[in-house]
Parts: structure tokens; sequence; C-alpha cells
């Protein structure tokens, strides 16, 4: 029998009297991982993977895109540009902005790709005043244009990212002027992210008490 963890009594509004969950599509991988983006014109969501192993013992991160048009199909984006992509949220009505976390040669930071193939990718920044990103992990975009987003170092301790150049920090970048802020620091490992509803509040998950080797450490932060 399925059940929900209610921890406040407003989320039965969300779910309604008689919630339910329907399995979508399974692979025999850990295709699916994080972004869930859903692009409601095109019945599309666009997914990134867990971390994978491809032919030559290199790790790699899939993004795939998922018509929901019928019976769900699915189907292996090729984007270069995007190296170790993670997080994603819609940009307009027709570009995803995704979090690549990059490599040893390859830069991590924010990228644009078309929803419509061939997908074609725009860099929108890849560091902080001269310093590289760590690993761009989750992004959100303000209803002022603004794009909000969290860096941590686990590209580092997963081995494919140089060694920080920058503290784990949340940043807020200006596309239309260029201009980059730090919004918070102090984290140790900052994760998710998101607003609430009326955009006074951004909530920042930390997820310290785990490390990129998959180690924990339960005097480490495990908080919003």
């Amino acid at each position: 029998m399925l059940t929900f963890s209610i921890h406040d009594t407003a989320f039965r509004s969300i779910l309604g009297t008689s919630p339910s969950l329907t399995l979508l599509l399974e692979k025999d991988y850990a295709f699916a991982h994080e972004a869930g983006v859903f692009v409601n014109a095109t019945k599309e969501l666009f997914i990134t993977s867990n971390r994978l192993v491809d032919k030559i013992g290199q790790q790699k991160v899939e993004i795939s895109k998922i018509s929901l048009e019928g019976a769900p199909k699915c189907e292996v984006v090729k984007c270069d540009q995007i190296v170790m992509a993670n997080g994603g949220v819609n940009y307009g009505q027709d570009r995803v902005l995704f979090c690549a976390q990059g490599s040893a040669r390859q830069p991590s930071g924010l990228f644009l790709m078309d929803v419509d193939s061939p997908h074609s990718t725009e860099l929108m920044v890849a560091g902080f005043h001269g310093r590289p990103f760590n690993s761009v992990n989750d992004v959100v975009v303000h209803s002022d244009g603004s794009v909000w987003f969290t860096d941590p170092i686990y590209g580092y301790e997963q081995g494919y990212r140089p060694q920080p150049c920058l503290p784990n920090q949340v940043y807020r970048y200006e596309p239309q002027t260029g201009d980059i802020r730090v919004m918070a620091d102090g984290f140790g490992r900052p994760n998710g992210i998101c607003f609430s509803p009326n955009e006074k509040t951004v909530y920042v998950t930390d997820t310290d008490w785990i490390h990129g080797d998959g180690t924990t450490d339960d005097s480490r932060p495990s908080t919003m």
C-alpha cells in the first residue's frame, strides 16, 4: 500500500484526498536521477542520469528526453558541451537551463539547451570573477529573471573536477547585465534550491552529511 509522509497538514492541499504514484518508465541502469524538467508545449520531460561509466572507464552523465504523448518514449540527448549534467529548470518556452558539473578540462557552469533537436547549446556563466565554479549542482529562476544556483565540491570529491577554487556557496546571476554575486556562504555542500510561492524565501538544502565518495559523517549538516 502506498503511503505519503506528511509533516505539514498544508501539504494535503497539494496531494488531494487520494494521492497515487504511477510508474512512468524504468531501465536497468540509473538513467533518472536529477532535473525532471517538463516542457508543456511538447509534452516532454528532460532528466539527467546518475554518474555512469563509459566504455573507456570515464565517468559520464546522460541527458534523456522522455516523450509523454501516448506510451512514454525515451531518447538520450547528445550534447557534448553539457558535461556531467545535474539539475535543470525551464527557461522560457523553448529552452532548458542545465547545471554542468564539468570535468578536468571542460567547465562547470550553467548552459542553455534548446528543447528541439538538434538541441543547440549556449554557455550562460562558468565562473565567479575569474575563478571557475566547483561543480554547479542545482538552479532555479526568479520571476525577475535572475538565476540562483548552488556550487558544492562534489565533482572534486568524485574525481572528475580539479581542486576547488571557491568556497561552497549560493550565487545569483543576472543574465541581462552579467552581474554575479554570492548570496549565501557557510554551507558544507549546498545542493537543492527553490523559492517559496511568493518568492520571498529561497530554500537551500545542505547535504554536507554525505561526501562525494559516499561516506557519511553524522557530525555534519543534513539540513534545509
